[in-house]
């Protein structure tokens, strides 16, 4: 005789803040939240969410609250759901630290969770109820190979760890297009989109305004390099293979940008340099578009959605050799990968692409299917689902059934 069924459980997600400006970690909150919303009503369970940020109207299931921030009223309400329903719920948290809360309580009393691991906040060393929320989770998911070997790096043994690589949200752009900025920049320059944090200068911008020194000789030979048009300009032309004149644009904004702009300015580019601030989602989508080449050459990314927004547009990308980026661009084929910290290779890796635009049109190409390939809502759905079985308790009938 088969044995009683165990209970199915409800889920609930608990969110660092899902606001739409809340960088990659928020991004990667809504698809986490989508995912398990639809989950829930395919498999006939309850969802609800939990946010300690802002949602900005983002609610796939309903039940949404949000705390203004409140930790402590949002881990109240945590333990009081878990304490009243035994084992009827399930937690996923989309960031290790909310997690914390699990680890206070005696192990019959804790609920089965699935915590998110990114990258940066789990290459270091753990310690107390971050390290107890790690070891004790049910599921652990990391957006990448690159992220789980830094965290063996950095801790003791905490169990398997499943890789869960992300992808774009099915939706239009939020905002309005800058027109003005968009004029500015022209078309075929090299893009990188990323914050300036002074916290985060592992993103490359740095070496690569040193890697434009290089370009300026050995992509434009004895010409001289351009300076961006102002505003309500006529964009420049396409320039002829073996003439390119690289430009760089810069999107995104941060406390390290001022430094970056004298940076820029003591290496005779301020007139190839646009720095544009923060831009709406609509306009990032016009940048990437008009771009010839994205580059990013970050070394300490846990994964890079940045990539996938790039090879969306059909752009190839420069990334950085042995990072997370591996995992995405696949070297000579989708783009190209070179040391972070070698403005020389960097330069290298753009000058090869500028001089040859079919070889990089290819391999923008060569992207966008990989990206339609790999980096889906349908494929994350997939690897995902099997993971929120085994915490809710799910089993489904066999095709013999």
């Amino acid at each position: 005789m088969k044995g009683p069924t165990p209970p199915r459980r409800d889920l609930v997600f608990v969110s660092a803040g899902l606001e739409l400006d809340g960088g990659g970690r928020a991004l990667a909150g809504r698809l986490l939240a989508a995912a398990s919303a639809a989950y829930a009503r395919e498999r006939g369970i309850g969802w609800s969410l939990l946010s300690l940020g802002g949602l900005d109207g983002f609610s796939p299931g309903g039940g949404a609250r949000a705390y203004a921030g409140r930790q402590s009223a949002m881990a109240l309400a945590v333990w009081r759901r878990q304490l009243a329903a035994g084992r009827g719920i399930a937690f996923v948290y989309d960031l290790l630290g909310l997690a914390r809360t699990q680890a206070w309580l005696p192990a019959p009393l804790r609920a089965p969770y699935l915590v998110a691991l990114y990258g940066i906040e789990v290459w270091r060393r753990l310690s107390g109820s971050r390290s107890r929320a790690l070891r004790h989770a049910t599921v652990r998911l990391a957006t990448s190979s690159y992220t789980v070997a830094g965290a063996r790096a950095a801790n003791r043994d905490f169990g398997p760890v499943e890789v869960l690589p992300l992808c774009l949200e099915e939706r239009p752009p939020a905002g309005e297009v800058d027109g003005a900025l968009l004029d500015r920049a022209g078309r075929d320059y090299l893009l990188i989109v990323g914050r300036m944090a002074a916290s985060e200068r592992y993103k490359g911008h740095e070496q690569l305004l040193h890697a434009m020194t290089r370009l300026s000789g050995a992509a434009a030979g004895t010409h001289l390099p351009p300076r961006l048009p102002a505003a309500g300009n006529v964009r420049p032309r396409l320039p002829a293979p073996g003439n390119v004149q690289p430009r760089l644009v810069i999107a995104g904004d941060g406390d390290d940008r001022l430094r970056l702009e004298a940076l820029a300015a003591s290496l005779g580019l301020s007139g190839r340099v646009l720095f544009t601030g923060f831009v709406s989602e609509a306009t990032l989508a016009e940048l990437y578009a008009r771009a010839a080449v994205f580059v990013m050459p970050s070394r300490s990314e846990g994964f890079g959605l940045v990539y996938l927004e790039a090879m969306r547009a059909g752009r190839p990308c420069v990334a950085a050799r042995a990072s997370a980026a591996a995992e995405i661009v696949a070297d000579g084929e989708t783009g190209l990968l070179a040391d972070p910290l070698d403005p020389d290779a960097i330069a290298g890796a753009l000058g090869r692409l500028l001089a040859a635009p079919d070889l990089a049109r290819a391999m923008g190409e060569a992207g966008r299917r990989r990206l339609e390939r790999l980096f889906t809502p349908r494929r994350f759905r997939e690897r995902l689902w099997p993971l929120l079985d085994r915490l809710t308790g799910v089993t489904l009938p066999s095709p013999a059934s």
